[in-house]
C-alpha cells in the first residue's frame, strides 16, 4: 500500500482525482442520468411555448427578400475601365449605366460581361463589383491589323478576322498592310509572318495578293510582282529580300519574279522600248 502512494505523481490534486472518477461505471451512469433529465425539461419548456412555424418562416422570407432588394438596388458611384481606347470606354461606361437603371447586382455580373464583349472592339472582358458601387472592367481590345479590300470598300480587320470597320477609302489606313483576294482574311496570321519577314521592305510594298486560296503575290510600289511559292514559303521571302537588297538598279526593268520553283526561279523583264522612240526621247 505505501508501494502505490510513494508511485502516485500527484495523489494530492483535485483534477486527478476527479479524472480518476470517469473510470468508475458508477460515475458515468450518474452523469446520462442527469443530461437526459436536462433534455426532458428544455424539450418541455420549448413546446410549451406555442411556436407559430409558419409566422417564422415568413419572417425569414422577408429578410431574405429585402437583402436581395438591398442587393440588386445598387447605386453607381465609380466605374474604372482598364485597357480600353477612349472611345470603347465611353461606350463600356454608358453601358454600365445603363444596366445599373435595371438592378446591378452580383448575380448580374456574367450577363454584364457578355454585353461588353458583344461589342465588335473587345475581345475579352472581366468584370468585378462591389456592395459600395465601385465597378471594375478589365478589357481586352481588338486590335487594328490589316485592310482587306473587299467588294470596293476596305475592311479593318484585327488578326482574327474580325471586321473593327469599314471605310470607303484607303486614307488613313496606309501604316496596315493592304490584302486582296479571295478568301485572304482566313490567312491573317500568315500575312502577318510575311510582313514582319520582310522587314524594312515592308513600307514599299503595295498590297498583299491571296492567289487560288493556296499562296501569296506581294505587289511593290514599283510594279514588282514576287509569286511566293505554296510550300518552301520562308525560302522564297529570303530570295525576296536578296532579289531586292542587290538588284535596286534593276527594279524598274523587272515586271515580276517568279518564285513559285525556289530551285529554278524566273525573272520576267519589261520590253524594251523600239529604237525609233529612244531617238524621240
Amino acid at each position: 500500500m505505501n508501494l502505490l502512494k510513494s508511485n502516485d505523481p500527484a495523489p494530492s490534486r483535485l483534477y486527478y482525482k476527479i479524472n480518476r472518477l470517469f473510470y468508475r461505471l458508477w460515475f458515468r451512469l450518474v452523469l446520462i442520468i442527469v443530461f437526459l433529465v436536462v433534455s426532458i425539461f428544455l424539450s418541455q419548456k420549448f413546446l410549451n411555448k406555442n411556436i407559430d412555424l409558419n409566422a417564422e418562416i415568413k419572417f425569414l422570407s422577408e429578410e431574405s427578400s429585402a437583402i436581395y432588394k438591398g442587393l440588386t438596388e445598387l447605386s453607381i458611384t465609380r466605374i474604372l475601365v482598364k485597357g480600353a481606347q477612349e472611345s470603347l470606354k465611353k461606350e463600356i461606361i454608358i453601358l454600365i449605366e445603363n444596366a445599373a437603371t435595371e438592378g446591378l447586382s452580383a448575380l448580374k455580373a456574367q450577363a454584364l460581361r457578355e454585353k461588353i464583349e458583344d461589342k465588335r472592339k473587345v475581345k475579352k472582358a472581366f468584370v468585378k463589383f462591389s456592395t459600395d458601387g465601385f465597378v471594375i472592367v478589365n478589357v481586352i481590345e481588338r486590335k487594328e491589323a490589316v485592310v482587306f479590300f473587299n467588294n470596293d470598300m476596305y475592311e479593318v480587320l484585327d488578326s482574327d478576322g474580325v471586321i473593327l470597320s469599314i471605310k470607303q477609302n484607303y486614307e488613313g489606313l496606309s501604316s496596315f498592310p493592304l490584302l486582296v483576294g479571295k478568301d485572304a482574311p482566313t490567312n491573317i496570321n500568315a500575312l502577318l509572318a510575311i510582313v514582319n519577314e520582310i522587314g524594312s521592305y515592308q513600307s514599299e510594298v503595295l498590297y498583299y495578293e491571296w492567289i487560288g486560296e493556296r499562296r501569296w503575290d506581294i505587289h511593290m510600289k514599283s510594279e514588282l510582282v514576287f509569286k511566293l511559292p505554296e510550300n518552301n514559303l520562308n525560302e522564297g521571302l529570303k530570295v525576296m529580300c536578296m532579289f531586292l537588297r542587290e538588284t535596286d538598279k534593276l527594279l524598274k526593268t523587272v515586271v515580276s519574279v517568279d518564285l513559285r520553283n525556289i530551285d529554278k526561279p524566273i525573272i520576267r523583264f519589261r520590253k524594251a522600248p523600239p529604237v525609233e522612240y529612244l531617238g524621240k526621247i
